[in-house]
């Protein structure tokens, strides 16, 4: 059968309980003729209502609100540990309070630790010991044999604390003791620091020399050489007995030559790299050649790249290379390209860092110092916010306002002037970007044999040396002056006559006695016969690349004859078949003729 469903579209006020269904006119069907059973005819009424979808609601509470309070109960009991947490809100409109209850049951107590750290001031007490040296008698000590010493009764108690011996005390006794001798000793003490005095003749250590300064015509032979007593000469003694108390201690500030140790033979494994500094991109190089000479603000390179990519890269950037440990930093400014049957190549020039205060890095301009100020102070404003800073081994002086001036240079080309104007150079450090004055000759040719040398050659690093001799006029004499608001000075070598001059020097710069003196040192440094050698040497870590500047000793046989490095020179190649790395340094030397 099927199910007859009622739908009411409109409100009926009228309505009573219970509602009948009459349904209309239809005929009433005829029951079936028996045969049927008692209670096998029903009818079913089924009533089927559309309550729709069910109305979801959700009610959020956006009330800035605050933890008001937080009450946390923890009890123990054996082994049940509950904790109550209580949380108050203060929300607008209040909220009736929340609680949590939160209980744990273990089978073991919840140990608890509490560490507290005490911040407490510093000791207050002081301990003074002083330690007195006189040379007088300071103790006896008297020392005593006793026989019959045995002890005749020994008590020992041990204290117990839980389980555990805290302390534990011996007593002995004795009984009987007699007196079997005694033994004296007598210490002393070192001696004093003291002065100590005599009128007696102290001779010299070491070789006496006799000048006689003028002739003694009533001399007689032998002649007799007699010491009279002399006045109190006086030195002081430091104390301390055979050991000294107080010896003396070499200098920090000393100066220890580099110098390779002697080998049998020398394994080494040359290595090239080179990086871009601007991102670190590597490239790769098959020959590298950087030189530098004492005349020149920065140094020059040439590189040959293994492929039109890296050249690419390299254009216009600062390169770092690394030849066996030691970094050089190369402009790379000239690019170039070469081609011939079935070969390319692609090389480029370049020159130091200190090439960015260059041309045309940098625009060339004009400059007066209109206030005075000193030598380096007048560098160090040339190249103010470059990135470059200024040091100096020279002696600085004050160069008056408007005493200095120059022309269409670039700031390299400037503080390269003038340090040339007072006879020096510029050590250029590229990674620090530190720029150092320093003369152009750190020691005189003719105070060489005294000095000690920053490096040590000998046979077994030398690959290949050259003599010749640089023919050029001598001078023991030079006249050095300023300009308006210079000084003029004469400038002799020390123990010369000063009879043979050099040209005459005009500078402007030479505005205090201490330029000439470091003007003409310089002059006189280049006068002269000088020696020049040419030394080949390998790059190693006991033997650094030479810089333009440093005094070299070459072991010549049993001599070391130490001359001023002029200029340097260090290469690198790959060979392309066999992949050898090769890297050796050149090195040309000055000296005087007369130290030969």
């Amino acid at each position: 059968m099927t199910a007859i469903i009622l739908r009411f579209t409109k409100p009926w006020p009228n309505k009573t309980s219970p509602i009948k269904i009459r349904f209309g006119d239809d005929p009433i069907p005829e029951l079936p003729d028996p045969p049927i059973r008692v209670g096998s005819i029903g009818m079913l009424c089924g009533l089927v209502m559309d309550t729709g979808q069910s109305i979801k609601q959700k009610i959020s509470l956006i009330t800035r609100s605050q933890s008001h309070g937080t009450h946390a109960l923890f009890a123990w009991e054996s082994i049940l540990l509950k904790q109550q947490i209580s949380m108050l809100w203060n929300a607008s409109p209040p909220l009736a309070g929340e609680t949590f209850a939160i209980e744990w049951q273990w089978n073991t107590l919840v140990p608890f630790q509490l560490d507290m750290n005490w911040l407490v001031p510093e000791a207050h007490s002081q301990q003074a010991m002083s330690s007195w040296i006189v040379p007088e008698l300071q103790q006896t000590v008297l020392g005593m044999h006793w026989s019959q010493a045995a002890a005749k009764s020994q008590q020992i108690s041990v204290k117990l604390h839980f389980g555990e011996q805290l302390a534990t005390e011996i007593a002995l006794s004795y009984t009987n003791i007699q007196s079997q001798g005694d033994n004296k000793t007598v210490a002393w003490a070192p001696h004093a620091a003291r002065w100590v005095c005599s009128s007696k003749y102290v001779p010299p250590v070491g070789k006496v020399t006799l000048r006689f300064s003028e002739p003694w015509i009533n001399s007689t032979s032998p002649t007799q050489l007699r010491f009279t007593a002399s006045p109190n000469v006086c030195y002081w003694d430091d104390g301390g007995g055979l050991i000294d108390a107080n010896p003396p201690l070499p200098t920090i500030d000393f100066k220890i030559p580099i110098e390779p140790q002697i080998r049998r033979s020398y394994l080494m494994q040359p290595q090239i790299s080179c990086v871009r500094v601007s991102d670190g991109v590597a490239l790769v190089l098959k020959s590298v050649s950087i030189s530098q000479s004492r005349s020149q603000w920065a140094s020059s390179g040439s590189l040959a790249f293994s492929s039109r990519i890296d050249a690419e890269r390299a254009a216009n950037e600062l390169l770092k290379i690394s030849i066996n440990g030691y970094d050089f930093y190369l402009l790379c400014e000239s690019p170039s390209e070469s081609k011939a049957f079935g070969k390319t190549s692609y090389s480029a020039t370049g020159r130091g860092r200190l090439a960015t205060l260059a041309s045309p890095n940098r625009k060339a301009i004009n400059y007066v110092n209109v206030v005075s100020r000193s030598f380096i102070g007048l560098m160090v404003d040339i190249v103010a916010n470059t990135g470059w800073t200024v040091a100096s081994q020279i002696t600085d002086y004050p160069v008056p306002a408007n005493a200095f001036s120059y022309a269409a240079k670039t700031p390299a080309e400037a503080i390269n002037m003038m340090a040339n104007s007072i006879g020096a150079m510029l050590d250029v450090n590229d990674e620090t970007q530190t720029i150092t004055v320093i003369p152009q000759w750190p020691v005189v040719p003719w105070n060489t044999a005294s000095a000690i040398p920053d490096v040590i050659l000998h046979d077994g690093v030398i690959l290949e040396f050259n003599e010749r001799i640089d023919i050029r006029p001598d001078a023991n004499a030079v006249f050095v002056r300023g300009e308006q608001q210079g000084v003029a000075a004469k400038v002799k070598r020390f123990g010369t006559a000063g009879d043979n001059f050099a040209a005459d020097i005009v500078d402007k710069l030479i505005t205090d006695n201490q330029a000439a003196r470091m003007r003409a040192t310089a002059e006189l440094a280049n006068a002269g016969n000088k020696v020049q050698n040419s030394i080949r040497a390998k790059v190693m870590a006991d033997l650094p690349p030479m810089r333009p500047g440093m005094l070299i000793g070459v072991r010549k046989g049993a001599e070391v004859f130490k001359s001023v490095c002029e200029s340097f020179s260090i290469s690198g190649s790959v060979n392309e078949s066999t992949g050898i790395v090769t890297v050796n340094q050149t090195v040309t030397l000055l000296r005087n003729e007369a130290m030969a």
